[in-house]
């Protein structure tokens, strides 16, 4: 039975925590879940009779092997370093941490040096061993469209009164800027870039529609006149992030693995 830490109390990991108690996550065994917000982490605490998490040092005293991150890029970045160091693998949803080159191969360094391995959650992407093979391959272009309606930018310095009625490209540039523009809201542009031609190469155009309900992720990438794959997602709701989660951690336990 491997060990599960929860590093986040919101939507997410309530996703995971509930295919936990139905039985979906097989194999595992959930030892606590830690977040800024003690309350909600208390709940999550209690709901599965678990000791209340008092620090993040308290949750990977517990020795889990594996770490599931379900916050931010900021907040990720504030634990990344000291649980890799305490051997803990990691399944990460906040990939948008991993945006600066420098950072990603300090943390690529740090986790082959520690042997602990950093698991890239699909979320709302889709085909990553296509995009993986396709790299290797050699890839000639990758990017991706995110679709929006304009109440998911309303907070963020790419909203503009245009976009509530009419069709508006609100970004369109290298995966490095949209992460920066975008801090929370297109870790799957980084997701997509890392697998594929990087940040800098990939291209990311995130566009919103009046009255659009989710997201729509699609992925466009070619080899040449060798392989031209497009690849579509639309999710009404952020839920499939927690499932793929879920997906992840079975499969790295299954003896068939896909």
């Amino acid at each position: 039975m491997k060990k599960i830490a929860l590093y986040g109390s919101g939507k997410l990991t309530k996703i995971i925590v509930d295919c936990y108690n139905k039985g979906i996550l097989k194999g595992y065994e959930i030892v606590g879940c830690y977040s800024r917000t003690l309350e909600n982490c208390n709940l999550i605490n209690n709901e599965l009779g678990l000791k209340n998490v008092s620090s993040f040092n308290d949750l990977i005293e517990r020795n889990p092997d594996y770490l599931v991150e379900a916050t931010n890029p900021a907040a990720t970045k504030l634990i990344l370093e000291d649980t890799i160091k305490a051997h803990v693998n990691v399944v990460l949803l906040s990939i948008g941490a991993l945006a600066e080159p420098e950072y990603f191969e300090y943390i690529e360094k740090l986790a082959k040096d520690n042997d602990v391995k950093i698991h890239l959650a699909s979320g709302a992407i889709a085909g990553f061993q296509v995009l993986k093979t396709a790299q290797i391959m050699g890839l000639t272009k990758s990017g991706l469209t995110n679709t929006k309606g304009p109440k998911a930018l309303k907070k963020t310095t790419l909203y503009n009164e245009e976009m509530e009625n009419n069709d508006y490209v609100a970004f369109n540039g290298t995966a490095s800027d949209a992460i920066k523009n975008l801090p929370t809201g297109i870790n799957v542009g980084v997701a997509t870039a890392l697998a594929t031609m990087g940040v800098y190469d990939t291209n990311i155009k995130i566009q919103t529609k009046p009255d659009f309900i989710g997201d729509s992720q699609c992925i466009d990438i070619e080899c040449g006149d060798e392989i031209k794959a497009h690849l579509d997602v639309y999710s009404k709701t952020s839920d499939i992030a927690g499932y793929s989660v879920v997906a992840l951690l079975n499969n790295l336990n299954s003896s068939i693995v896909f």
